[in-house]
């Protein structure tokens, strides 16, 4: 059996209303407390013979907007060498 409608015999009336109404109220408090107590103790050992080099970095910007960068690599030869290098800004405008 087969069924053949012809489209030029629909009457197709079709209607969509949509009515909408959104009140959104957003309120957001936070309160957070931190406390960050560290405690660390360093106890190193090393017997070296005479061939020592130390340093300290204390780079300092000041300003609005700040940026600071620091690159460190720490490299070591067991019973050979050690090596630091550091590199780094800090910024301000």
């Amino acid at each position: 059996m087969t069924f053949y409608c012809d489209p030029s015999d629909v009457n197709l009336d079709a209607s969509y209303e949509f009515d909408s109404d959104i009140d959104v109220n957003f309120d957001l408090y936070s309160d957070i407390d931190s406390n960050l107590d560290v405690n660390h103790e360093i106890d190193v050992c090393v017997d070296i013979d005479g061939n020592e080099a130390t340093f300290a970095i204390d780079v300092q910007a000041y300003g609005h907007d700040t940026a600071t960068d620091l690159n460190l690599v720490v490299a070591v030869e067991e019973n050979e060498w050690s090596s630091i290098t550091a590199t780094g800004y800090a910024a301000a405008d």
